[in-house]
């Protein structure tokens, strides 16, 4: 391992509140939560530079304010971040277990891992007769690596076009259009990415590290929850905003 990989610090959580003032202030109250289980955390939030107050500081280890303002900065930050693995968490959430510490030890030799999706209790999954998206884009952990690096440059980019007047989705279903869950699927499974980057998913039962509003508590398996994950009203959060 090279001494500018050993200059990283290990392991780390981001959060990404950018668009609307609703988001930033429910990152602010997942990370809190973080916090209470895991009070030696590392996290770094991505916001917007007039909505960052003093007192952030003492919940963040970095602010970093120099994103693009856009609904799906996230996409953008995952690149930028600091660590050399990192659980990208919604801001939608709270976590109520100590078990948070422990996930990172689940990368093992992986790239990046998801939860699963849930068919029953998500908008869409099912592409075609054949093809699903079966990652849930909303939880997951991942290792800072030149390839990871290019997926999420290449994420971002390619959901702008998805979402741009005139972008032909064709043969997948129009509803799959402002889901940056599809844009990640297509990439891992029609790019070069599917060649470079190893996917896995959270040990079972997924559900208790990304335990969704409508789940069923039989997918918890009798295990307790570590994240619970809500869903912000995103009325009024214009899907094509961007200022670049």
């Amino acid at each position: 391992m090279s001494a500018a990989i050993h200059s990283i610090p290990q392991n780390g959580y981001i959060y990404v509140a950018t668009v609307k003032h609703e988001y930033y202030v429910a990152a602010k109250r997942s990370a809190k939560s973080l916090l209470d289980f895991y009070p030696e955390a590392k996290i770094t939030l991505f916001t917007i530079p007039e909505w960052v107050e003093e007192e952030d500081h003492e919940i963040f280890d970095q602010i970093r304010t120099d994103g693009p303002n856009h609904v799906r900065t996230k996409l953008w930050a995952l690149a930028q971040t600091p660590y050399f693995k990192t659980m990208y968490i919604d801001c939608d959430t709270f976590v109520q277990h100590e078990d948070i510490s422990k996930a990172f030890d689940y990368l093992g030799d992986n790239d990046i891992i998801f939860t699963r999706n849930r068919p029953y209790n998500s908008k869409i999954t099912k592409l075609s007769d054949t093809e699903e998206m079966i990652y849930h884009c909303g939880i997951f952990v991942y290792r800072k690596t030149l390839h990871t690096q290019e997926l999420f440059l290449d994420w971002f980019e390619g959901y702008k076009k998805q979402v741009s007047p005139g972008f032909d989705i064709s043969p997948y279903p129009e509803r799959a259009r402002p889901w940056d869950t599809f844009t990640m699927w297509y990439l891992l499974n029609k790019t070069r990415h599917q060649q470079t980057i190893k996917v896995g998913e959270f040990p079972s039962p997924d559900a208790r590290w990304n335990f969704c509003m409508g789940q069923k508590p039989e997918e918890l398996m009798g295990e307790e929850i570590v994240i619970t994950h809500y869903t912000i009203s995103r009325i009024n959060v214009d899907e094509s905003h961007t200022d670049q």
